[in-house]
């Protein structure tokens, strides 16, 4: 910029507007020397910015080829004999079950038959007291719910084959389960439970009830505790006979 060729009144608008120190008791030529001065700073720092910047430009990040995600394919059978049997509760059982084709062809060669049957058994007991609890028709592979009201015994599940005249042989069986009982537990864990007795109308106090609230609340534990005594007595005190004809309701 050429200050020599600005007068001082512009010159003096240049310093203001710059900022310049002392500018109202600057001559003319001090005026032009200031803001030369100045030129050169502000250009010399533009110039080490535009070099900064230029240095610690970061590369490009490269764009990283897509991979799609492979998806898990998850079978319907795995080829091999097996049997499990599942306890949903008391009166309630789930199988599931598969017969290997290794395992059917080789039944279908001994036995010459072409048409192999399969069956599912339900058993309940043990040692030389086993009875046969249920028996269905089914395919090679698959699940299947029984509704067998069995609390506290053991049962386990077989799948097996027919020959070609009707004799059943078992191919796979599963492990022997105690199906749950069909009660409360005379059995009660103090360790696990937190017992409060006692201690209860502590713990109301501390909480900043009212006496009104408290009491109130003394009540309805009182009740709900003696409830839960009368129906404990009596699940502990029905008979089997009179269990099973509930499950069978």
């Amino acid at each position: 910029m050429k200050f020599k060729e600005m007068s001082k009144a512009e010159l003096y608008e240049l310093a203001k507007k710059f900022n310049i120190k002392n500018r109202s008791a600057m001559a003319k030529d001090e005026l032009v020397k200031a803001l030369s001065k100045y030129e050169k700073t502000v250009s010399k720092n533009d110039e080490s910015s535009r070099q900064t910047v230029t240095s610690h430009m970061p590369d490009q990040p490269t764009q990283e080829a897509y991979v799609p995600k492979k998806d898990y394919y998850i079978p319907d059978r795995y080829n091999i004999d097996t049997v499990v049997l599942l306890p949903v509760n008391p009166k309630k059982e789930y199988v599931y079950w598969e017969v290997s084709d290794k395992t059917t062809d080789s039944f279908c060669r001994k036995f010459s038959t072409s048409d192999p049957v399969f069956i599912l058994k339900v058993f309940a007991g043990e040692d030389e007291s086993v009875s046969e609890l249920a028996s269905v028709r089914v395919g090679k592979y698959g699940n299947w719910y029984f509704d067998l009201y069995c609390p506290g015994q053991k049962l386990w599940a077989e799948i097996g084959m027919l020959d070609a005249t009707g004799n059943y042989h078992t191919i796979s069986a599963s492990k022997k389960i105690m199906m749950p009982a069909d009660r409360i537990s005379d059995l009660i864990d103090e360790e696990t439970w937190m017992t409060v007795g006692e201690n209860i109308e502590k713990i109301y106090t501390l909480s900043g009830i009212t006496d009104l609230q408290k009491e109130e609340l003394l009540s309805s534990a009182r009740m709900h505790s003696e409830l839960f005594k009368k129906l404990h007595k009596a699940e502990g005190g029905m008979s089997s006979s009179t269990l099973a004809h509930k499950g069978g309701e």
